[in-house]
């Protein structure tokens, strides 16, 4: 019996038209909203939890955002073909 290793993964909502990306396994400690298409979720220690893309269907925009690439990977994982700007 042994505890999942968390990997960071990404989940897409359809009705919302939003994706989120898990980037670390650690409470959300505080929010922020660059712009009105993302929201940064960050633990206490200032590490990026996770990102909310809203309105994903006009694409991402991924420009400014630390680990881009793994970012990047993650919502391509997702198979929606959802356009990435970087």
């Amino acid at each position: 019996m042994g505890t999942k290793k968390f990997k960071p993964h990404a989940t897409f909502d359809a009705g919302s038209d939003a994706i989120y990306v898990y980037l670390v396994d650690a409470p959300v400690d505080h929010t922020a909203s660059p712009g009105d298409v993302r929201v940064i979720d960050y633990s206490k220690d200032g590490r990026i939890v996770g990102i909310e893309f809203l309105g994903v269907a006009g694409g991402v925009d991924l420009s400014d955002l630390p680990s881009r690439s793994t970012i990047e990977k993650l919502i391509s994982d997702l198979a929606r073909n959802i356009e990435i700007f970087a």
